[in-house]
């Protein structure tokens, strides 16, 4: 057993930084996780290269400000605050088209410094015949004893239906295309494996025989019957 001096301490006290904004209290940090900084210059210099400003305006008088009384802003409270000091810089984004739901926006415009929409985009719904993706979801549950197979039987069903599943997209915006010959065209988020889909219904076709002929040599046992009759009653 080691001696009591050179046991590794469960608890330890440490000291870090982190910083907030003045004006929102927002901490600065990236996708919902704050910033611990391990010295007050790490803070600071990590504030001034995301695009923070400091705010003098808020600051105690003087040149000679310790760094611990410094007050800053994050990036969208400096847009912010500059906007309504100066007005905003509108800006007209490019047409573009929601090549999921086919809907084509134009114009409008937002604000280049802080991004709020000052003016809504007209919004062009698309023709009927569409081809926007309509899914239908099913789950698939097995017995993992009693139905061995079930995980390579689910399988090749997900492959199968994937890749019939985007000739039938394919087919579908062959002919929107061919009614439409001056749509936009775009990626249309598809790839079809011909390859793919041929060997797994190859293995579906194998699978589903020998369960077939499972089903036509099976016997019911005889507990079967018995929740058979009591569900009847």
């Amino acid at each position: 057993m080691p001696a009591p001096d050179t046991v590794r301490p469960t608890f330890i006290t440490a000291t870090c930084v982190l910083a907030a904004c003045l004006d929102c209290a927002a901490p600065f940090g990236y996708d919902d996780s704050d910033i611990h900084f391990a010295t007050l210059q790490a803070a600071r210099r990590a504030l001034e290269e995301s695009g923070w400003s400091r705010a003098h305006d808020a600051e105690p008088p003087g040149l000679d400000i310790p760094a611990d009384a410094e007050r800053w802003r994050c990036r969208d409270c400096t847009a912010a605050r500059a906007c309504a000091a100066f007005g905003h810089q509108p800006y007209t984004p490019q047409p573009w088209l929601d090549p999921y739901t086919g809907v084509h926006f134009q114009g409008g415009q937002i604000c280049d410094r802080c991004s709020v929409c000052l003016t809504r985009p007209t919004r062009q719904d698309p023709p009927a015949d569409y081809p926007t993706p309509n899914p239908l979801a099913r789950h698939l549950y097995w017995d993992r004893v009693g139905l061995p197979e079930g995980a390579d039987l689910a399988a090749a069903v997900a492959v199968l239906i994937d890749q019939a599943n985007t000739v039938g997209q394919l087919e579908r915006w062959d002919a929107y295309l061919t009614a439409h010959p001056d749509a936009a065209l775009h990626d249309r988020g598809v790839a079809l494996d011909v390859a793919a889909g041929i060997t797994a219904a190859d293995q579906l076709i194998t699978l589903a025989r020998q369960l077939r002929q499972r089903l036509t040599d099976a016997s019911i046992p005889a507990t079967a019957h018995l929740i058979l009759r009591k569900d009847t009653v």
